[in-house]
């Protein structure tokens, strides 16, 4: 059943429609595919904000709202119908179910846009012009709102333009029932996959083959694309944190690391596991693992709303695994901890893996995110990250990925 509520998307729209003052519009663009060489392109992946508020993953669509004597008028812009387009490239949505999926009455041909916002604009009755300026499109000539905005403040500049991007990321830090339930649902399959990985690992396997396991348990879910693309390395190449060269054999001794999620109703998981090869933890990784998973206990026992911030929950965690690893004599009394704990573990979860939000504010009910201990001894061989996600709630927090086994004797249970 399609989860896309339109309601819910004009109720978001609504909400941002607050900031704007008579005279003020918004434009919002999904964006389109990148060239990838010759006439293929990569596949195309809505701009997030753009769906968030209007539920639709059609490139190059673009929204349109104007406020004006204290209505709103809101028009989305769309590729029509055309039988020879959708023979090559794929269906397209009608204007009805446009319409019914983002809660836009108003549904247009994609062709009108510059026609009606030059009528908009040339009236005279539109001062401000505001944008989704993403901050990593610092710089990029290529994002639809920059090349936008440029032309527009060349035309009309007696229009301003503002940013609507720190309100959109507000909206989204603060996840709804359904959003969360999305999330929840990916995280039995995320889950299945990485049980799939831990039984089927065997020394001499490459780690290719192990990513490919991930990947059929999530297609057999009827999930055709990963959250992101999976991280399967063992023994050295667990030192690179984002590895993405899945090349490597598998050998005995040596430990898996997986950070692996599936992406479920657009919303991603974000895991990390590690395991032995050969089904049977060392002495040693046994004492090192067990740290990290200890730290990672103690972080969720923070989780209050209003309690914590995402920089007291890192700082917590430098701390403890520094204390850790002096105690089980890893680390010299004087030595910084960042050589053997090399990144913060902690960022929000949702339409995107790294998503938006603030990390300084405390954290608060509706708010999803990652908890993740990582040590790296290169010298002893031993590098992994025990990686959860858990949802803010009115009184705690609920751990979404409990079910996914990270207790030593569990995990060679799992491996046997």
């Amino acid at each position: 059943m399609d989860h896309i509520n339109g309601a819910r998307q004009k109720a978001r729209r609504q909400k941002l429609y607050e900031q704007l003052v008579d005279g003020e519009a918004l434009i919002l663009f999904a964006g389109s595919a990148p060239r990838k060489t010759a006439d293929v392109s990569y596949p195309f992946f809505a701009n997030r904000s753009f769906y968030y508020l209007t539920g639709i993953a059609q490139a190059q669509s673009v929204f349109l709202a104007v406020k004006d004597g204290g209505d709103i008028a809101e028009t989305l812009f769309v590729h029509p119908k055309d039988a020879m387009a959708e023979r090559w490239h794929g269906y397209r949505l009608s204007r009805e179910e446009a319409a019914e999926r983002s809660g836009v009455e108003q549904v247009s041909d994609l062709e009108r846009f510059d026609r009606v916002l030059k009528g908009v604009l040339d009236r005279g009755n539109v001062s401000a012009l505001w944008y989704d300026f993403d901050k990593f499109d610092a710089g990029r000539s290529d994002a639809p709102q920059i090349r936008h905005s440029e032309s527009i403040r060349s035309a009309y500049p007696f229009v301003s333009l503002k940013n609507a991007y720190p309100s959109i990321c507000a909206a989204r830090t603060v996840k709804d029932a359904d959003e969360i339930a999305h999330i929840r649902d990916g995280m039995t399959i995320t889950r299945d996959g990485i049980h799939a990985m831990m039984k089927a690992a065997r020394p001499g396997m490459y780690e290719y083959q192990l990513e490919a396991v991930f990947n059929k348990t999530l297609a057999d879910a009827g999930v055709r694309q990963p959250a992101f693309a999976p991280i399967v390395s063992s023994g050295r190449n667990n030192f690179y944190i984002h590895y993405d060269e899945p090349k490597g054999i598998l050998n005995d001794g040596d430990l898996v690391l997986t950070d692996v999620g599936a992406r479920q109703n657009e919303y991603a998981n974000d895991i990390s596991r590690a395991f032995p090869v050969n089904g049977r933890f060392t002495t040693e990784q046994k004492e090192v693992y067990a740290i990290a998973l200890k730290v990672n206990k103690e972080l969720m026992g923070l989780l209050a709303p209003g309690a914590v911030s995402f920089a007291d929950i890192e700082k917590h965690a430098r701390r403890r695994v520094g204390e850790e690893l002096v105690a089980a004599g890893y680390l010299g009394r004087d030595e910084d901890v960042s050589r053997y704990y090399w990144h913060p573990g902690t960022h929000h979860l949702g339409l995107d893996v790294h998503d938006v939000g603030p990390a300084g504010n405390p954290i608060a009910p509706g708010m999803v995110f990652t908890i993740d201990v990582g040590i790296y001894i290169e010298d002893r061989n031993i590098g992994f990250r025990v990686e959860d996600d858990v949802a803010i709630t009115d009184t705690g927090y609920e751990h979404l990925s409990a079910d996914i086994v990270r207790e030593i004797d569990d995990i060679e249970a799992m491996m046997q």
